[in-house]
């Protein structure tokens, strides 16, 4: 994950710890995907942004929650072509 998409991840882990820190779990994700950015394989931070994603959503951060779904789809489709040009 590069450039703009990289600064809208950390941005909405900043918000998310700030607005959800109630919740241990959200520190627990943020922390695993953190560590996962400087994976050569980004898609591997998929089920920790989609669990943070739902658990946005379970607290009413919408907000929170679309972006991260954003990110995910993103991710995905870099599963996607990566798969495509291997076959």
């Amino acid at each position: 994950m590069k450039g703009f998409s990289h600064f809208i991840l950390v941005s909405t882990l900043d918000l998310a710890v700030e607005t959800m820190r109630h919740d241990y779990r959200v520190g627990n994700y943020v922390e695993e995907i953190r560590r996962g950015l400087e994976s050569p394989q980004p898609d591997e931070l998929r089920p920790a942004v989609a669990d943070l994603a739902e658990i946005a959503l379970q607290h009413g951060q919408l907000f929170i929650a679309a972006r991260l779904q954003d990110i995910d789809r993103q991710l995905a489709r870099g599963v996607e072509s990566r798969v495509n040009r291997t076959v």
